[in-house]
């Protein structure tokens, strides 16, 4: 089959990154370490050395593999500074919300990652996106595309996607022009993992998409790896499908 690839080498579409004030921490219910509950400490420090899932040395691109001391179940997170003076993801008209994940197991192993350049090609959020290996219950969880044009189910029912490279893609012909909101979902239910620009935050915006012509085929992609979205005219090339394991490998 043919269908258009993702472009998962993301560096060649980003600008350099700014210098933030780090360093950065995976802060949250699910980590306590020395300090207690969303604090801070070696244990849940990011790095951009090369060493810790984030691409190059100095690119821009932080990460950390942070091993849970909390039960199991739901937690919230953000990544900051100690200070506070930084948190993402971070939604203006709900600063105090935060992101979900899901530990199965006592002392998982929870990869984060942030990246702070500013990324073109339409991906959403362009800069200081987040992500995380564990945003559903179990990895059997299927996912769909959900939004508000008729194709994409009218926020009712969700369109099927495929795992590729690095995460998911669908194709969708979108019949009338306009400016559109969608996200990816666990299929059928909001209760779970619902990513959005804020990444999986239960009060967060929407991704945005606009047509500008009637039957417009858009390939819609969410990259697992970074948590950035985005919605492209369709093309065709080579697509290379991949598993959950495989998708995890990536992380290390």
């Amino acid at each position: 089959m043919k269908t258009r690839a993702l472009p998962w080498i993301l560096l060649l579409f980003a600008a350099a990154a700014p210098a933030l004030a780090g360093p950065f921490y995976a802060r949250g219910t699910f980590y306590a370490g020395t300090g207690g509950i969303w604090s801070c400490d070696a244990g849940n420090e990011l790095f951009d050395d090369g060493q810790h899932g984030d691409g190059a040395a100095d690119d821009g691109v932080h990460g950390a593999f942070v091993t849970a001391d909390q039960a199991p179940g739901s937690h919230g997170w953000k990544i900051a500074t100690a200070d506070w003076s930084e948190s993402y993801p971070f939604n203006g008209m709900h600063p105090l919300a935060n992101a979900v994940l899901y530990l199965e197991y006592p002392g998982d192993v929870i990869h984060f990652r942030l990246d702070t350049n500013t990324l073109g090609g339409g991906w959403q959020p362009a800069t200081n996106a987040v992500a995380c290996d564990h945003i559903s219950l179990t990895p059997g969880f299927e996912f769909e595309l959900i939004g508000g044009a008729p194709e994409l189910g009218d926020w009712l029912t969700g369109v099927p996607v495929e795992t590729g490279e690095a995460g998911w893609f669908t194709d969708v012909t979108i019949g009338a022009p306009g400016v559109y909101e969608y996200k990816f979902r666990v299929v059928g239910t909001w209760d779970y993992c619902n990513l959005g620009v804020h990444y999986n935050m239960f009060i967060g915006d929407n991704f945005i998409f606009e047509t500008t012509a009637p039957q417009a085929k858009l390939r819609f992609e969410f990259n697992l790896i970074d948590g950035r979205s985005r919605a492209v005219p369709v093309t065709d090339v080579h697509e290379e499908a991949a598993n959950w394991g495989q998708l995890k490998v990536l992380y290390r």
